[in-house]
């Protein structure tokens, strides 16, 4: 890279070697320290003074070209806001041939070793303007660029009004070195916020989406359930009916399918309702079998044990919590038919249900992963089974807002046993 240099003074100060590594480790750390940009450069710049610069500002371009210092620190906090002022009385010109627009335009650091009283009168267009610089006592001036993928976004500077220190070639390079990270830092704070727009777009959607649908669904529901009613009382063949059945529990599969989105939106909103009471755990859990059980025809699940105190919760979303396990259960159980639920009070205050099935399993690596939106299993043919991925996730924020947890314990082809726990009584302190 090209910089332009003045000649450099005979007292030019640097950094020294030992301590540039450590130096750089510090910005790095205050760099990756947060995620909003404009907070990341203001500690950066504080960082850089008085280490690099008796002041220290960092410029951005915008979409329309135009300069906006987006900070500015001083060895004198009182100087600051000074500082912007003159900033603001004195704008840059992007078609000056030197300086911070030049470096903005062209992508190369600029170092001026020794500033003087010539350097002045020629960069002043009015008296004014070369009053306000003589007070600045500038000495040492060094621009450096902050690219990201060979585009100039910004530029950091770093002003020396002290005779002791001014800048050489080696104090460019450090430099270069810190804007090569700042730019980094702002990039990933680009990609961060970006992709946190996208997310919120897309659980905008699909709230709107599960809402939207909902109606036509019901609607459809209800009229699927009137004409299998209307060809029973006329003697329909059995055939039209068992498909009408068939038809009707799609339909209930898709109810359940849009209720789930609907049910991970209002979680990422921080809106999912409880209406919680007390009730009894094992008659929950008998009702909730029974519906099961009726769909699934070629398991036989088994309940053992029993809770003979009560529970606190919301007895619907518990019960929804039930049905994910054991459709789950069914499900990565395609050859071996045999469930068992358990029920079991705890000493802690807790009651705890287990599901456990003998089906294939889940791998060790993917433990760690089964409560994440979106992620489906694999199975032994390394194939994931159908479904959305979300119902294990929307199943332990259940659990996790009624004080309780959701666990695991599974090998690959082995089975998987999920158990989760229930207070008694109202928790105090809870997320």
């Amino acid at each position: 890279m090209t910089k332009k240099t003045n000649k450099k003074s005979a007292n030019a100060k640097q950094i020294e070697p030992a301590d540039t590594s450590e130096f750089l480790a510090k910005i790095s750390k205050i760099l990756s320290a947060s995620l909003d940009y404009k907070k990341t450069l203001t500690n950066a710049a504080n960082a850089l003074v008085p280490q690099m610069a008796d002041w220290c500002s960092v410029s951005m371009l915008s979409e329309d070209d135009e300069i906006e210092q987006v900070t500015i620190a001083h060895v004198d906090p009182k100087k600051v806001a000074w500082a912007k002022k003159i900033n603001k009385r004195m704008p840059a010109d992007m078609s000056s041939p030197t300086g911070l627009p030049n470096v903005l335009r062209t992508g190369i650091s600029e170092l001026y070793s020794t500033i003087t009283d010539e350097m002045l009168v020629a960069s002043s267009k009015r008296k004014s303007e070369l009053d306000l610089l003589r007070k600045l006592h500038l000495s040492s001036v060094m621009i450096v660029p902050l690219s990201v993928q060979n585009l100039v976004i910004g530029a950091i500077s770093f002003v020396s009004t002290s005779n002791h220190r001014n800048y050489t070639e080696a104090d460019l390079a450090i430099a270069e070195e810190i804007a090569s990270r700042v730019a980094l830092a702002i990039h990933n704070s680009y990609i961060f916020t970006e992709s946190q727009k996208a997310l919120t777009l897309r659980d905008e959607f699909i709230s709107i989406a599960s809402h939207e649908l909902k109606t036509p669904i019901t609607s459809l529901k209800m009229y699927g359930q009137i004409v299998h009613q209307q060809l029973s009382e006329q003697g329909i063949d059995k055939t039209i009916l068992t498909t009408l059945s068939k038809m009707n529990g799609q339909i209930d599969r898709l109810t359940l399918l849009v209720n789930d989105m609907l049910n991970v939106s209002k979680i990422q909103l921080g809106k999912l309702e409880f209406n919680e009471d007390s009730f009894d755990l094992g008659k929950m859990v008998r009702d909730t079998v029974e519906v099961v059980q009726a769909s699934a025809p070629k398991h036989r699940i088994m309940i053992e044990g029993k809770v003979s105190k009560r529970v606190w919760g919301d007895k619907d979303r518990i019960s929804q919590v039930l049905i994910n396990l054991l459709t789950n259960a069914i499900k990565y159980s395609p050859h071996e038919y045999k469930i068992n639920i358990s029920l079991t009070e705890k000493k802690n205050g807790l009651a705890e249900v287990k599901v456990q099935d003998y089906g294939i399993g889940i791998d060790s690596e993917q433990l760690g992963k089964i409560f994440n939106r979106f992620y489906r299993a694999v199975g032994p043919d390394e194939k994931t089974f159908p479904g959305l991925g979300i119902g294990l996730y929307i199943s332990h924020e259940i659990i996790r807002r009624h004080g309780g947890t959701l666990e695991v314990a599974s090998s690959k082809g082995a089975g998987s046993t999920f158990s989760f726990t229930i207070p008694f009584s109202k928790p105090k302190n809870r997320p």
